[in-house]
């Protein structure tokens, strides 16, 4: 079955990977899952406007279900797109046939796989969109905890190198299929893709308040959309600076020699 046809709205789907034909077994079970969900869960992806032409992109999002990643490959308009997945879901026969074929790339559990995280940069250098949670694990309580800080890392790399990264959360996820149950119930289900950002503003701040701003700010666009149930951006702040100029009140235009304006 081929992609859904892209609207106005919607990017007209990339083809960056000729050799890579679209697996039927993927566009086959991104059917059923598609009937699914509609039937089931009344399923929608707003912000599709938020969507880059073509990636590379890194996706952060949130995970609080099972039913997230199917929803998200759902919302996806890209062809070649990774995401990064449990390593325990590649050891089932049949899901580990599916869900590679929707493109996984595994991680263990404690997430400190160095093996996945070359995976991701190697998708991200091949011009692919890459999906990642961002804490690294399912959440327990169906909200959205403190960010990984590798992931916080990784983030600011892609920044670092041009490449947008695009925060996208399921809603009604969490209602349908909790940790710990086994079938799903009927629900709404939305996917909320927000505007583009970037952390380049970081590269000037020492590397670990970099961090820990970049952790804020992931958690911080999830959040707002997680809060709202729409595909915005949280409101501007002002412009944090680094600790060190704040404790002294001196930044790059208080400096000794900065011109008078």
């Amino acid at each position: 079955m081929p992609p859904s046809e892209p609207t106005s709205s919607e990017p007209s789907p990339s083809e960056p990977f000729p050799s890579e034909p679209a697996p039927r077994l993927k566009w086959a079970s991104l059917a059923l899952v598609r009937a699914y969900f509609k039937l089931f869960h009344q399923y929608e992806a707003l912000g599709l406007e938020h969507l880059p032409p073509h990636p590379p992109v890194l996706a952060i999002t949130n995970h609080v279900s099972n039913l997230d990643v199917p929803a998200f490959a759902l919302a996806d308009r890209y062809r070649g797109s990774r995401l990064v997945a449990k390593e325990s879901l590649t050891k089932t026969p049949i899901v580990k046939h599916v869900i590679n074929s929707w493109g996984a790339i595994p991680v263990s559990r404690d997430g400190r796989d160095s093996s996945a995280l070359r995976g991701v940069l190697t998708s991200l250098k091949e011009g692919r969109l890459v999906a990642i949670a961002s804490e690294g694990t399912r959440n327990h309580d169906g909200w959205i905890g403190d960010t990984n800080p590798v992931l916080a890392r990784l983030a600011m790399q892609a920044s670092a190198q041009g490449i947008p990264l695009l925060p996208v959360a399921a809603v009604g996820t969490y209602e349908c299929l909790p940790r710990g149950a086994w079938f799903p119930k009927p629900g709404k289900v939305r996917v909320l893709i927000g505007p583009v950002f970037d952390l380049r503003h970081l590269k000037s701040w020492p590397k670990d308040e970099a961090v820990e701003e970049a952790r804020r700010i992931l958690r911080e666009r999830l959040e707002v959309m997680m809060e709202t149930g729409l595909p915005i951006a949280p409101k501007p702040r002002p412009l944090e600076r680094p600790a060190a100029e704040r404790l002294t009140g001196e930044s790059s235009a208080t400096r000794p020699g900065a011109r008078d304006r």
